[in-house]
């Protein structure tokens, strides 16, 4: 089961963070403007993604004057460094008052802290229900606190969010007027701690440091840390960042006053743009300007003004409506940036440990900037690899072509303190059934010393739905609930059952159940719910075998021997998602460029407030016949 309060500081916010984005003064429709603009608008700046009607100009400077940046590029994005003077800085601090409220209901208003930096925390284990020190770790650290202002109602509410490195996914709303939870289902968060009122929540997860049989520890319950706080909060938060305004001002000078106005395809918009001075933050000045807006999608208006310095990726302040299309009503939302700190490297935040009413501070110390590295391996790889269990046609090996006809694995599977171990034989091969040429479809189990069979019978025009994926998975349970089935036939300890195509049924249900453990480990290698496209389905979309990239490293990694037949292996280490479920997982897979399955996959789930389970699964054997 899902934790309520996560889904509504995350979940929520991520829906909502795509619907409007961009949407907002882009497309065809009729546009009139108050001034003449060209086509090319000067721009400059911060990283990340700018508008394709805008091109950079970099002045070669040794001071901190250079050319004023004249558009807002990468609204709220907190990734890439910002450029002043020739020089890169991230922000490293920020500091804001921000004021909301929906449905013309009660204004909350708090003040925000966030900073990041590098840190060094100790590790925990759950080892029997007990809590052991795995040791001190270095990781990159998110530290937020959420103060609530003239109302003693309301508790604050302080976090620390750890993770193993500083991606896209983890700053995500660094800048945003949201707490920045995104990072929490980037995958490789290593610790969290949220401190509210009386209560607090910790969680320590060992696998994201690739300690993948180490089950996750925590401490207290994250509904009751969110408990105090109004659920709609999180809508408002999300309407926020996901308003179309943001990304349609980009395209604007914002040195120059103007007014401009577009409408098409059920949207419109007008922005006024009044340059107004100047702001200055960490010891740097930053010109200004005032932007009036107003807007209309879906059925849905919005207004608001707001202060922007160009060379900034956060506003200075904004008030206004925002719409949500989703919900179908506005939100009201109050925006003062009150100090702001800039660093040309991430400095380390002290950390030891949360009470209700402790504070951390930064000391900035030079530390060590984050590279992208390249793993050399050689081109012209196999691309069998991306077949991704599909075993359905011959596949070549060596310049000949093979059909693959039985696998076997061995099997580790950990949760909270149960552990069971399993060797998994799956095959096929013609036989006779009622006088019928049909293909019979096998799992031979061994687990912990007991044995059990599943024998599944298929005509030949059903067999590819099997040999394409679910007969070679090491679990059953997609097996045993495949499609166009002719009979099933499951034998066990002191058991027996039997199922055919006219519903008729004989013997125990249950046969083959073995225990809840069992049924756990197929969901977790389930098509629709686990790692069958979580752990292999992800490496198969997203890895080259050539190159690191987000969230993997690829190396090679010696060879194995199977079927007579020498393999290359790469090892490829990741951090992400369990696919459709969207619960974070750490792991690594071992890949043969010329198999279309992975030969060994040791990983890890450890989803916040539900515990954790640990796989290693490693092909031992291998059957192929000349194709």
């Amino acid at each position: 089961m899902r934790v309520k309060s996560l889904t509504l500081f995350v979940v929520l916010v991520l829906v909502f963070s795509v619907v409007a984005a961009g949407c907002i003064g882009g497309g065809g429709g009729t546009a009139t403007s108050s001034q003449e603009t060209s086509e090319s608008q000067s721009s400059g700046g911060h990283g990340g993604q700018s508008s394709s009607s805008s091109s950079s100009q970099h002045v070669d400077t040794t001071s901190e004057s250079q050319i004023p940046v004249s558009t807002w590029q990468s609204p709220w994005e907190s990734y890439n460094p910002i450029e002043l003077g020739g020089k890169t800085y991230y922000i490293t601090h920020v500091e804001y008052t921000y004021t909301a409220s929906y449905n013309d209901g009660a204004k909350y208003t708090f003040d925000v802290m966030k900073e990041r930096g590098y840190a060094q925390i100790h590790v925990y284990t759950s080892e029997n229900g007990n809590k052991k020190d795995l040791g001190v770790f270095n990781v990159f650290a998110y530290h937020g606190r959420l103060t609530p202002v003239n109302n003693n109602t309301l508790p604050g509410l302080e976090y620390w969010i750890f993770v193993k490195d500083r991606t896209k996914d983890t700053d995500v709303y660094f800048l945003a007027p949201i707490l920045n939870f995104g990072a929490l289902i980037s995958g490789n968060v290593v610790e969290v701690e949220i401190v509210s009122g009386s209560e607090r929540y910790f969680w320590s997860n060992p696998a994201a440091l690739g300690m993948y049989d180490k089950m996750p520890y925590q401490e207290g319950d994250l509904n009751d840390v969110f408990s105090s706080l109004d659920e709609g909060i999180g809508t408002i938060w999300a309407a926020v960042v996901s308003s179309g305004i943001w990304t349609g001002v980009e395209n604007y000078d914002l040195t120059e006053p103007g007014q401009y106005d577009w409408n098409g395809m059920g949207i419109s918009y007008h922005y006024k743009i009044s340059p107004d001075g100047t702001v200055t933050f960490n010891g740097k000045t930053f010109k200004t300007a005032e932007v009036e807006w107003s807007y209309g999608l879906g059925g849905v208006t919005a207004t608001g003004k707001g202060k922007i310095a160009p060379e900034l990726p956060i506003p200075i302040s904004f008030e206004g409506t925002f719409a949500n299309p989703m919900e179908g009503f506005n939100t009201w939302s109050k925006f003062e940036l009150k100090d702001l700190k800039l660093s040309q490297s991430f400095g380390t935040l002290q950390y030891s440990g949360l009470t209700p009413t402790q504070t951390q501070t930064q000391t900035q110390t030079e530390t060590q900037t984050q590279t992208t590295t390249t793993t050399s391996t050689p081109q012209g790889l196999s691309t069998n690899w991306q077949l991704a269990w599909d075993a359905s046609e011959p596949i070549e090996i060596n310049g000949e072509n093979y059909i693959v006809k039985e696998v076997a694995f061995k099997v580790e599977y950990k949760k909270g303190d149960s552990t069971f171990h399993m060797n998994i034989t799956k095959g096929y091969r013609e036989v006779q059934l009622n006088g019928e040429n049909v293909y019979l479809l096998y799992a031979n189990l061994s687990v912990d010393g007991e044995e059990y069979t599943y024998r599944v019978y298929v005509r030949q025009d059903s067999l590819g739905e099997y040999t394409s994926g679910i007969l070679w998975v090491p679990q059953v349970y997609d097996m045993t609930n495949g499609p166009d089935f002719i009979k099933i036939e499951i034998t066990g300890l002191g058991c027996h059952y039997t199922a055919d195509e006219n519903g008729n049924v004989e013997g125990d249900y249950n046969c083959g159940y073995i225990s809840d453990d069992f049924q756990d480990y197929n969901m977790v290698w389930s098509l629709h719910t686990g790692f069958y496209g979580g752990i292999y389905g992800d490496v198969v979309s997203y890895v080259t075998l050539t190159n690191n990239g987000q969230g993997y490293t690829v190396e090679k990694d010696g060879k194995v021997g199977l079927a007579g037949i020498e393999f290359d292996l790469y090892k490829v280490t990741w951090s992400g998602l369990i696919e459709n479920v969207d619960v974070p997982a750490n792991g690594v897979t071992y890949v043969a460029p010329q198999l279309p399955f992975p030969v060994k996959v040791e990983a890890a789930i450890s989803e916040m407030g539900a515990g954790g389970c640990y796989v290693k699964v490693e092909l031992t054997d291998l059957k192929l016949e000349a194709g």
